[in-house]
């Protein structure tokens, strides 16, 4: 679980640039479906709290068995709580010097808010991400962060590397409540991704919803 400081920003629309169209031959190898942890108490909206999960595509050609780079691939979210994030928007940084308990939910709160409640980026260590589970730190590119937007992207469009692979963040924001919104039972999230002659999907569902 993660307990995020600040709002995600991301640029999701248009092509790559650099990118190219993948081949007839070209397929799509996808995700497994993945099982998070979760829990009530972080399925509010925009509540700065959730779940990061790391994705992998890779295109190869069916005819060399080799992988191929710069193939322009589509990743939709069908659920507004969930966000797609590119990779190079998030990297791994060492511990902050923040000025309280990072674990402290509360304490975070009040330290990275406004009177209005809004989220800030000042200080710093405000725009950083404490992973509770593997106790890192996660930091999101400048470029990435909006603490007065609440936009959300659920589509985005990336390329792959020289491995074939094209790799990316998934941001757990909220997750489907069933059978109303004072349920504490979820539903699963799907996900899609094309490079136009090849498609694939996954999904993310809690542990309760097994």
């Amino acid at each position: 679980m993660l307990s995020p400081l600040t709002a995600i920003w991301m640029f999701g629309f248009g092509c790559v640039q650099g990118a190219i169209p993948a081949p007839y031959s070209a397929r799509l190898s996808g995700l497994d479906d993945a099982t998070i942890a979760w829990s009530d108490a972080w399925n509010d909206e925009f509540d700065q709290q959730g779940a990061i999960v790391t994705g992998s595509l890779m295109v190869y050609d069916t005819e060399t068995d080799l992988p191929l780079e710069h193939i322009e691939v589509e990743i939709r979210s069908g659920w507004q709580g969930a966000y797609l994030i590119p990779s190079e928007a998030v990297q791994l940084v060492g511990y902050p010097e923040a000025s309280v308990d990072p674990t402290d939910e509360d304490a975070i709160r009040q330290a990275c808010t406004d009177a209005n409640g809004n989220f800030m980026s000042d200080p710093e260590w405000c725009a950083w991400y404490w992973d509770t589970e593997s106790q890192q730190f996660y930091q999101v590119g400048g470029q990435y962060i909006a603490t007065s937007s609440n936009y959300a992207p659920n589509l985005m469009y990336g390329q792959t590397n020289n491995r074939g692979l094209l790799e990316f963040y998934i941001y757990v924001d909220q997750m489907p409540r069933i059978g109303g919104s004072t349920e504490q039972s979820y539903g699963s999230i799907s996900f899609g991704a094309s490079i136009g002659v090849d498609d694939t999907s996954w999904s993310i569902r809690t542990a309760d919803a097994e």
